[in-house]
This record gives structure tokens, sequence and C-alpha cells, in this order.
């Protein structure tokens, strides 16, 4: 028997109802929680998503947390990965005329040293609240939308361990966004970009000044490839520079590393959602952190 209908037999066997005071106690600690991101708090870039996913993800909360069986079912489902072991801990589905919707969220094992996984967990919580924050100030559930997030393993050796979240919605066309969350596995403590590098060395220049040599060849080589650089597109006075200080990342197969932009990020959406691997030997020279 698979996840969905052990789900829907736990569902048919309790009557779960809401109760109106435990709604407005969430909409209250709703509208208090923080806005702010720290600098260790990777986040997506996208507004459509959190304004449109807002909507949905209400269920994500209230369906796992209104029935002890149901909680049971999830945390039952087996883990992935050798080293960090993950499980999908709400899963939350609507098929609702041309509206679809899917979404998994992951939870990281503790049971590891250091507070890399629990700080993880912390930030998707956070997110996903703030997401529902937005959607009770700002968004109506009024429109047609397909909404797939799911999540999987990028790495798991015993030196790094990366998360990936996808998201990808469908309106008048398709987004896609990615989130990576990393922990050193030794240490347990999580990294970000700017933790790969001593101090002292400008990764950020280096990296863009990569990136955008990769852009240009890569309009050379297709012409329906298409970047917004300054000198060579003409889009007012937005131009790629640089990249952020915390760009999102993850690590190939091959140890390098890989820098993926959201769609409309540094090109049209004919570009898409465009990833960029990383050669340049001064960056991994400097490197403090390997796969």
């Amino acid at each position: 028997m698979n996840f969905d209908e052990k789900l829907r037999q736990k569902a048919q066997q309790e009557a779960l109802e809401v109760p109106e005071a435990f709604s407005n106690r969430i909409r209250e600690t709703l509208h208090q929680l923080p806005l702010k991101h720290s600098k260790k708090t990777p986040r997506f870039k996208k507004p459509w998503f959190g304004l449109v996913a807002a909507a949905v993800v209400c269920g994500i909360f209230i369906l796992p947390n209104s029935s002890a069986a149901m909680a049971d079912t999830m945390a039952s489902l087996p883990v992935v990965g050798p080293l960090f072991q993950v499980i999908t801990i709400r899963n939350y589905q609507v098929e609702s005329g041309a509206n679809h919707v899917s979404i998994a969220n992951p939870q990281i094992s503790t049971d590891t040293p250091g507070t890399g996984a629990q700080e993880i967990n912390q930030q998707v919580s956070q997110y996903i609240d703030q997401m529902i924050e937005s959607y009770e100030n700002t968004a109506t559930a009024d429109g047609y939308f397909n909404l797939d997030i799911t999540w999987e393993i990028v790495t798991n050796t015993d030196r790094w361990f990366t998360l990936r979240i996808n998201s990808d919605l469908i309106l008048a066309s398709g987004n896609h966004a990615e989130q990576h969350y990393h922990i050193d596995v030794p240490s347990g403590e999580q990294k970000t970009l700017s933790d790969l590098f001593p101090e002292e060395f400008d990764y950020v220049t280096c990296i863009s000044n990569e990136l955008k040599e990769q852009m240009k060849a890569r309009m050379e080589a297709d012409p329906r490839e298409y970047y917004w650089l300054e000198g060579v597109s003409e889009l007012g006075t937005y131009y790629f520079d640089h990249i952020e200080e915390e760009q999102d990342f993850y690590f190939d197969t091959e140890g390098h590393i890989v820098i993926p932009f959201d769609k409309y990020e540094v090109g049209p959406g004919s570009t898409g959602s465009p990833e960029f691997t990383l050669t340049g030997s001064e960056l991994y020279e400097n490197l403090l952190f390997h796969p």
C-alpha cells in the first residue's frame, strides 16, 4: 500500500475537525512572525512563489498536526541517504478543477553532531511561516495554478551533505526555482558560499567574472541563449554584474561548484533556468571544503 492510500485510510478513520479557537490562535501567531532573514538563511528569490504557494501551504501545517495517526504514518516513511537522513514529514496534495498542488516538506534527522540539521529545519519552517503570513496579508486563492514542491539529496558523503528544494509553478508560463542547503559532515555545521573560502579571498569577483565569460561564450555558440550583460545586451540600466555573497550553489559529482539561476534572474524567459559549472583554477586553489 502506498503512502497516499495509507493517508486516505487514516483520514477516513478519524473525524478531523480543526476548532475555530485553534485556527484563530494560528492566525494570531502568524501575524507576529518576523520577516527578516539572517545572513545564513537561504531563501527563494521569486515573489510569485511566496504569494501563490502560500494559499496551499496552510494545509501542510494543519494536516500532520491534526491527527496523531497521520503524523505516525508520515514519520514511518523510509529515510534516504547513508549518513544524514531525511524524511517527508508533511505531504499535501490537491486536485481541484484545473488546479494542481503537490508539496513535500522534508526534515533532516537531528540525531547528528553539530547544529546544521536543526538550523536548516528551522529555516524551512520559517520560510513556510512567512509564506502563510504573506497569504494572510495580500494573496487570494482565486485563479489557476499548477504548483509542485519536491526535495532531493544532491550529496551525502562522509564530508558533505546537500539538500535541494525544487519548486515549479505553471501559470501563463513555467517557472522553476531551486534552493540548496549544505552541511559540513565532520562538524555537522551548516555552510553557505562565503564559508567555502578564506576571508581575504574575493570569491564574489572571481566567480562573477567567470560567470560573465561563460555567458558570453554561450551566446556566441547559440544565438537562442541570451544573457543580460553590460555592453552586450540592451536592457536599460539592468545588467548582471556580480553574484550575491550567499549565492545559491551546489557541488556536482566531480566536485565542481555549480551556480544555478532562477528563470528571469540573469536572462529572458527563453533562456530558462541556467546553471554554470565553475572550472577556474584560482577558485579551487582557495577552496576550504570539498564534497
